[in-house]
């Protein structure tokens, strides 16, 4: 795969930044977030995947060594570890940093707002398989397909630790009905089979920022190694005239019920400004979410 464009050089030339991301879908920024905020969301995640039994014991947690088999997303065990996850401030507050405000209100040449739906990814080592397969952001989230998503390493992620990979341009192409799979995400889109495509990746560093529209293809990149886990997070963004999905508005795993509401989420930090911010926002557009595919 080859390395990504790093954009770092056009951040003081918002017209040069949009037009890279029109033209490439992506964008790369090197060293963008502050690496010793990033670091310390870092250890507070691996401190709840210690306790939960997930690390090696006697290991430093924010190395990450597992010798736990892979685990899926929304697994019965997950379930109660990602909670506290959630209900971690700085998980929140990450998105909200000024860099990535600004960035954002030049990008969709408006006011922007961070969506309240914020992911945490705690990937344990596994097969090509088990990685998340090509597709596109707004199959799921709906709403404007303008919409910008922020993949953040939580961590140093050299290549052979897996990651994320994106294909450029691939935006273009419009909204790429997915084929249904079994296993992770139940959906993939097919161009993840043609080996000329030109992948782009890159060997993360914690402070690393990736934005890349909701019409980008993108997939994981397979852990190579047997005993790392990779932590990440992603987060979205959306100018004040655009609009969006209801649940955007809500937590990850809202469908699930408690304890994933903000009322419990929130409760350790209610008085901190992350808490609810979105109610202090210009109103913000919404719509119901779509049944975007069926086959």
């Amino acid at each position: 795969m080859d390395n990504y464009i790093e954009s770092n050089d056009l951040l003081d030339d918002p017209v040069a930044l949009r037009k890279r991301m029109r033209d490439e879908g992506y964008l790369f920024l090197r060293d963008f977030l502050p690496r010793k905020e990033v670091l310390g969301l870092r250890r507070q995640i691996a401190g709840i995947c210690r306790d939960a039994g997930w690390l090696i014991e006697g290991s430093d947690p924010i190395l990450g060594l597992t010798n736990r088999p892979w685990m899926r997303e929304g697994a019965a065990e997950w379930k109660p570890v990602y909670a506290k996850v959630q209900a971690l401030e700085g998980l929140h507050r990450m998105k909200l940093h000024p860099r990535v405000q600004r960035i954002m209100d030049d990008l969709f040449e408006e006011p922007s707002f961070a969506l309240p739906l914020t992911v945490a990814r705690m990937a344990f080592p596994g097969t090509r398989e088990q990685m998340t397969p090509a597709h596109q952001d707004w199959l799921y989230i709906g709403g404007s397909t303008e919409i910008i998503t922020c993949w953040v390493p939580l961590g140093d992620v050299p290549q052979c630790v897996g990651g994320l990979k994106v294909l450029p341009g691939s935006h273009k192409a419009g909204f790429l009905a997915p084929k249904t799979i079994t296993g992770l995400s139940g959906n993939r889109v097919e161009v993840e089979l043609d080996p000329t495509l030109g992948w782009c990746t890159a060997d993360y560093r914690a402070g690393d920022l990736l934005l890349f529209k909701a019409l980008t293809v993108h997939a994981g990149v397979e852990n190579q190694t047997p005993d790392h886990m990779r932590y990440s997070m992603d987060f979205r963004y959306a100018g004040v005239s655009h609009t969006i999905t209801e649940h955007c508005m809500k937590p990850d795993q809202h469908w699930q019920g408690e304890p994933f509401s903000w009322e419990t989420l929130e409760k350790d930090w209610r008085n901190s400004p992350t808490a609810h911010y979105w109610q202090r926002l210009p109103r913000i557009k919404t719509k119901m979410r779509d049944v975007l595919w069926t086959q």
